[in-house]
């Protein structure tokens, strides 16, 4: 229940500058000190260097990279920022990035009634305020029934208005809710001033988010139900030829978790799995096309190659998945076994038990400079689907020449073509073979060395080109020689509509490297096919390179330049036009608070740029708020505005006319900044009421 005063007016179109200042109490962490004096972590694991994964001996390391031997490290404390104070404030803000209409309410003791919390005790749940502000918003963009997130929830946050809560933007399995315990002494009848201190006390708890702030889509489609998730990624399985996997696996304590990926036939069980889910569902509805395909080719490293029947590259028919069934059974096969998996292949599921096969010590460093050691056991499957139909015949590969059997250590770059080493070698002292960082690059850790592979493009929706590369003889070539035909990914962009800058890896979406892209071959000799492919073919599950060809799902710039005006904060673009030089034309978008460093430009794509900001928006948020506690956290209010005119035409044009320079463009409540990177720093070159009005004054629009 909300008292009055707790949320502002959302009608109240203006800058956020009216919260009142806020309750300030002392940082519970350091007493206000500022600073805290803390039991190193050395101490868990004793005066050792190789430590037990869950030790607890209370000596210090003596060779401590902390505290050297001390037993204690003192630090600035991070939950105050070394001020010593707290701000008793929170605020909590729903935004529909489609209308720009924003809705916050401001926390602080004494606006929210207290309620009997579920364990017992009082709280405050501001579950309700979340709701208040998610209606305010939606009825002042007069949103339909359609709110929510989009197919892979990817950016939305809302659901359809009947009376479901809200979801994160990151946690769309999940009801956003937020609940702040109160002290075990709080209870009424206590005087008011003792129980504005124990809210008080509460609320400053909250330190690491004090601004909570969800985007809902009242334009986006409906959220994807778990059980048509999953048949769309059996779908999805099915067009792109590779295993879907939902597996449980059971621990020593506790219930058995769940993770939903994709395989390619034949790879190794993971010793570990990244997700922890406790059902089926939360697993499905937590799982995107993006979540399932990462982590493929460190799965396959060791999957045998082979190349693919012609045919398949159509969309599948898609077929209906009893969700509950499925588990189920999963759970039936699981019994006392220590995993069971359902596999996904060839149009039908396979259920198989999962048994240990031996096992492995994960070794992981910390900070102190000791390393964890953490025994985890192997697992196999008892027994194997048979193989998939469209399998052809086996990739031939060969061992590669750069890796040292047995060993971590791979030919130096000093040895020019498998030659001897070049004595005094500054990396490998002459010995011709020296550890590299991430692996040999030539196989990138797959000690093998394929003779083919299987291209794959695909829009992740209902296409799918499948084309083997299968390199042949010729003659020499100079560095930088590209190459034709089917070698060229830039060219099967077109087809697909989408820009070569678009072309993404499948497995952790990053933007393929020019060479790949354009077919280059960048040190010159002879067969450059040959020496291409095995290039690509580096570290390639099962020799398969998964290329995504379609544009990142996110709304214009446009809607982000309304967002952070109505926020109150700065959306800053940065762009650097290298194209000229033969490079490329790179971009960086972000929403922050004036006075935050400038980020380089590094998308490829402003779209790519827009995801970017959206996926670290939370972050963006936190750094926002105030640093100073005795100024309060603004509570943005704003009504549903037109969409304004799209920047990007514009920002292009100062990129062109600034070509090989930086150009940092700023979009704030106030009007618009243009700056430029010269080799003294920033310079301000415009500064304009619009963007428009900034371009007319460089006289680069008439």
């Amino acid at each position: 229940m909300r008292r009055a005063g707790g949320v502002m007016g959302a009608d109240a179109d203006r800058p956020p500058v009216g919260p009142p200042a806020a309750p300030l109490i002392t940082c519970a962490t350091c007493a206000g000190a500022g600073a805290v004096t803390e039991v190193c972590g050395c101490t868990g694991g004793g005066n050792r260097l190789l430590v037990g994964w869950r030790d607890e001996v209370g000596r210090a390391y003596r060779d401590c990279r902390l505290c050297g031997g001390a037993g204690s490290v003192a630090h600035d404390c991070v939950d105050c920022g070394r001020t010593g104070r707290w701000r008793a404030q929170l605020v909590l803000t729903v935004a529909d990035l489609d209308t720009g209409a924003v809705a916050s309410a401001n926390v602080v003791p004494g606006s929210v009634e207290p309620t009997v919390a579920d364990r017992g005790g009082w709280c405050l749940d501001l579950t309700a305020l979340l709701r208040e502000q998610r209606a305010v918003v939606e009825a002042d963009g007069e949103v339909g029934a359609d709110g929510g997130v989009g197919a892979d929830g990817e950016v939305g946050a809302a659901e359809p208005p009947d009376g479901d809560p809200l979801r994160e933007r990151n946690r769309p399995w999940e009801a956003a809710s937020l609940v702040v315990p109160l002290h075990r002494r709080w209870r009424p009848g206590l005087p008011q001033q003792r129980l504005r201190e124990l809210e008080a006390q509460a609320i400053a708890r909250h330190v690491h988010r004090p601004w909570w702030l969800l985007l809902i889509r009242s334009a986006a489609p409906p959220a994807e139900q778990p059980d048509a998730r999953l048949a769309r990624l059996c779908e999805l399985a099915d067009l792109l030829r590779l295993d879907l996997v939902v597996e449980a696996r059971r621990h020593r304590r506790g219930a058995p978790t769940w993770h939903v990926r994709y395989e390619v036939p034949g790879s190794q069980l993971p010793a570990q799995t990244p997700a922890h889910w406790p059902d089926l569902r939360t697993a499905v509805a937590a799982t995107t096309v993006a979540d399932a395909l990462f982590g493929l080719g460190e799965r396959g490293s060791a999957a045998p190659a082979y190349t693919m029947v012609p045919g398949g590259g159509e969309r599948t028919v898609r077929h209906d998945v009893d969700l509950a069934r499925l588990g189920g059974l999963v759970l039936a096969d699981l019994g006392g076994a220590p995993g069971a998996q359902a596999v996904w292949r060839d149009g039908r599921w396979w259920h198989l038990r999962l048994a240990v096969d031996g096992s492995t010590v994960v070794l992981t460093e910390r900070d102190t400079g000791q390393v964890a050691r953490r025994p985890i056991d192997l697992l196999r499957r008892v027994a194997e689907p048979p193989a998939p139909s469209w399998q052809g015949v086996p990739v031939p590969h060969e061992p590669c020449p750069d890796c040292v059997p047995g060993g971590g250590l791979v030919s130096c770059y000093c040895r020019v073509d498998g030659g001897p080493a070049e004595p005094g070698c500054r990396i490998c002292g002459g010995a011709g073979f020296a550890p590299v960082t991430g692996g040999c690059p030539g196989c990138r850790g797959s000690r093998r060395r394929h003779a083919a592979l299987t291209v794959t493009v695909t829009d992740l929706v209902d296409r799918a080109e499948h084309e083997l590369w299968l390199p042949g003889d010729g003659p020499d070539v100079p560095s930088g020689h590209r190459l034709d035909g089917p070698y060229r990914l830039a060219d099967q962009a077109t087809r697909f509509g989408v820009r070569p800058e678009h072309l993404t890896d499948a497995d952790g979406g990053r933007t393929l490297d020019a060479a790949l892209r354009d077919g280059l071959v960048l040190v010159g000799g002879p067969d450059p096919e040959r020496r291409f492919v095995s290039s690509a073919a580096a570290g390639r599950p099962g020799a398969r390179l998964i290329v995504v060809a379609r544009r990142p799902d996110v709304p214009p710039l446009a809607d982000l330049v309304r967002l952070a005006r109505a926020l109150s904060l700065t959306l800053r673009v940065g762009v650097c036009d290298e194209r000229p030089d033969g490079m490329a034309l790179r971009w960086s978008v972000s929403l922050v608070r004036c006075g935050t460093a400038r980020a380089r430009p590094m998308q490829l794509t402003v779209e790519a740029a827009i995801d970017f900001c959206l996926r670290f928006l939370d972050n963006a948020v936190r750094d926002a708020v105030p640093d100073d506690p005795a100024v309060p956290i603004p509570v943005p209010q704003a009504p549903a505005r037109a969409r304004p005119p799209d920047p990007v035409p514009g920002i292009l044009a100062l990129a062109e006319h600034h070509a090989g320079t930086e150009v940092s463009v700023e979009f704030g409540r106030d009007g618009c900044r243009v700056d430029l990177l010269v080799p003294e720093g920033w310079r301000l070159i415009a500064r304009a009421a619009s963007f428009g009005d900034a371009l007319r004054g460089l006289g680069l629009v008439s």
